[in-house]
């Protein structure tokens, strides 16, 4: 056996355990880790449905938002287009370039490809095996055993805050943290051609996981490691250099998510709510219920266990560079999480949600518990007690995961993949209609972005960006604004009176909660419309507006055939007696391009504004296309950064510096 095969041996059979133990202990084997009964909740499905599973309410962004993402990126997937547009939320916005989509993740990837049913537990699992793997190798090199790597290990995998965000893009992008750091210390150390790799492909990871505060703490961790080590100015070079080319490699995810960014409502802070955790909420290291907590923000279990054992290596007079720096880390991410002046005004001045910190704390702790750990198996064996030595290891690593394991019960929510395609008569009554429309469900009923997974195009919509000239310009269809139960919606008295944005950007139809108890005739009488009743059922009704203007018309009423549309292309045939203009009723975003006959023509529209081409008389073929030069921009930086990083590491030696491997 080599010694490359020595090393591994232990990290695949801890991988493998691991495995089976995540995924029986988390109960992935009893259904998808998915909160899909807080459907049962709201209309149209709460007066069909009974709840399958007891849901948490706080994770409900992964049913409403990242699941129909990923289903609308499989279906232009496996139609041969890239998933550059969502044309089912906001009158239509960015899907890749959303970076919280992370469709750019390999970890994300088994759901991307297999399908949610098939995929979705496996992407959590790829991530909590990730997340292990990589604090066991980052401890490893640091010179630990491997029951103690084993113990940090777990601490951060199935830590609180991980598992609390385990169905979020927080944990797409935190899994690969632990091997950053590795290959920046790698790097410093001495340059090989693995670590110039495994710094490029885990820095791309981190970015692929699509976000960004996240990104922002990881880079910040990661500085920590490569100035803070105390070594030469010279040692600094590489893992910048390593970690550039891993930009690049992310350049078409990070210049897609740059450009959507500057047009976007979180870019000046808007409908931002900043918060601190309060000092209460510290009782969560050791209980995982506190009362008026959060139960996902303010999640910080890493078992008595580990905290007793990093406490212990706390306590230590004498202390290293490394032992100073994440001890410091560590103060940090208490300082900027609960309730100081300093977390208050980090919270209020800045775009950035700070308690994420709470993500990477199990770090400094996972380091302080681990060395804790061989401190006093050493001593023990000193002492002539090897067999006791062993216990003591074996126990700690045991009690940490039973008290890990116990506090993930229940975080997540179950739901069976034969329950993921829930409909409904009124959902089906709406899929039936085959021509372009819009929707506009009212009040609570069909929430933001679920749309989507229904192929309805819908104008609201819910994520962390918002297009900020889209949400100015509908303003002319009524006030959108917070409901208890979600954001973005629209209450019936809300409607601007007469309909004319109704009208103009194509909506269809109205949907009403059943429990409303008027109907198409109050409404158009109190607010000017011209609406019909086209469907009634206990889940909800359907108003018809019959005053609705199509998607793509020309100005003086002529014909305006759709031939193709598509969520990145349209091709439009119009027929015009003389010069006019086509109205396509989408709000316009950089990146769609016009052809009128095979020639380019400029789009006469700013960022949210209704498409608009000129046309000259006659027929003519009008053909949009959605291919933004971000994407194109970034594909030659990636190309660019891989041959760079094929050029260092053909140039890099290969051998892994002494002193990098742990004890046995």
């Amino acid at each position: 056996m080599t010694g490359g095969t020595r090393r591994a041996a232990p990290l695949a059979a801890g991988l493998l355990g691991a495995g089976v133990l995540f995924w029986f202990g988390l109960g992935m084997n009893r259904g998808l880790l998915l909160s899909g009964g807080i459907r049962s909740k709201v209309a149209p499905w709460a007066p069909i449905l009974s709840t399958r599973e007891p849901t948490v309410d706080a994770l409900s962004d992964p049913v409403w938002q990242f699941v129909p993402w990923l289903e609308l990126a499989r279906r232009e997937i496996r139609a041969g287009r890239l998933p550059l547009w969502n044309p089912h939320q906001d009158g239509g916005v960015p899907l890749l370039g959303n970076g919280q989509s992370a469709l750019g993740s390999p970890l994300l990837w088994p759901a991307l490809l297999a399908g949610v049913e098939a995929g979705w537990n496996l992407s959590l699992l790829l991530r909590l095996l990730l997340a292990f793997a990589g604090a066991w190798l980052w401890l490893r090199d640091l010179g630990r055993s491997q029951a103690a790597a084993m113990l940090g290990a777990m601490a951060f995998a199935l830590s609180g805050p991980f598992v609390a965000w385990l169905e979020h893009p927080q944990t797409l992008t935190a899994a690969a943290v632990p091997l950053l750091l590795l290959f920046v210390r790698r790097l410093a150390q001495a340059p090989t051609r693995g670590a110039w790799v495994g710094m490029a492909l885990t820095t791309y990871l981190v970015l692929a996981g699509g976000h960004p505060e996240t990104q922002l703490l990881a880079a910040l961790l990661a500085a920590a490691v490569t100035f803070g080590g105390g070594g030469r100015p010279r040692a600094i070079l590489a893992p910048l250099g390593g970690a550039l080319i891993g930009v690049g490699l992310a350049a078409p995810l990070l210049l897609t998510f740059t450009e959507y960014f500057l047009l976007s409502e979180a870019s000046l802070g808007i409908d931002r709510h900043p918060f601190v955790l309060t000092l209460p909420d510290l009782r969560r290291f050791v209980t995982r219920d506190v009362a008026g907590s959060n139960v996902i923000e303010a999640a910080a279990t890493v078992s008595l266990t580990v905290l007793l054992l990093a406490l212990a290596g706390l306590v230590r007079r004498r202390r290293g560079p490394e032992d100073r720096l994440w001890l410091i880390v560590g103060a940090i991410a208490l300082l900027v999480t609960y309730d100081n002046p300093l977390a208050r005004g980090l919270a209020r001045h800045t775009l950035v949600h700070w308690t994420r910190a709470l993500l990477f704390l199990p770090l400094p702790l996972a380091y302080f518990a681990s060395g804790s750990l061989d401190r006093i198996r050493d001593a023990l064996t000193r002492k002539g007690k090897p067999r006791m030595a062993q216990a003591v290891a074996v126990g700690s690593v045991a009690l940490a995961g039973i008290e890990l394991l116990r506090a993930a019960q229940g975080v997540h929510g179950r739901t069976l993949a034969s329950d993921l395609g829930w409909t409904t008569p009124l959902l089906e009554k709406l899929q039936a209609d085959t021509g372009i429309f819009r929707i506009l469900p009212l009040h609570s009923v069909l929430p933001p972005n679920t749309a989507t997974e229904y192929g309805l195009d819908d104008v609201r919509g819910y994520d962390a960006l918002s297009p900020r000239h889209w949400r100015e310009r509908r303003r002319a269809i009524g006030r959108f604004g917070a409901i208890p139960t979600q954001t973005d919606a629209v209450e019936p008295w809300g409607l601007a009176r007469g309909g004319a944005g109704l009208d103009f950007w194509n909506v269809k139809y109205l949907v009403f909660d059943p429990r409303f108890e008027f109907g198409a005739r109050e409404l158009s009488e109190r607010r000017g419309l011209d609406l019909a009743e086209f469907y009634a059922g206990p889940d909800g009704r359907i108003l018809l507006n019959r005053r609705v203007s199509p998607r793509a018309r020309l100005d003086n009423g002529e014909e305006a055939l759709i031939e193709e549309h598509l969520p990145t292309s349209w091709r439009i045939r119009v027929v015009s007696s003389a010069a006019d203009r086509l109205t396509v009723a989408d709000p316009f975003f950089p990146g769609w391009i016009a052809r009128l006959d095979g020639r380019p023509v400029p789009i006469d529209a700013a960022p949210g504004d209704p498409v608009q081409v000129l046309v000259p008389p006659g027929s003519h073929r009008v053909e949009l296309r959605y291919h933004p030069r971000s994407w194109s921009a970034g594909c030659v930086v990636a190309v660019a950064a891989a041959l760079t990083l094929l050029l260092v590491t053909r140039r890099a030696g290969g051998r892994v510096p002494k002193g990098s491997a742990g004890r046995h």
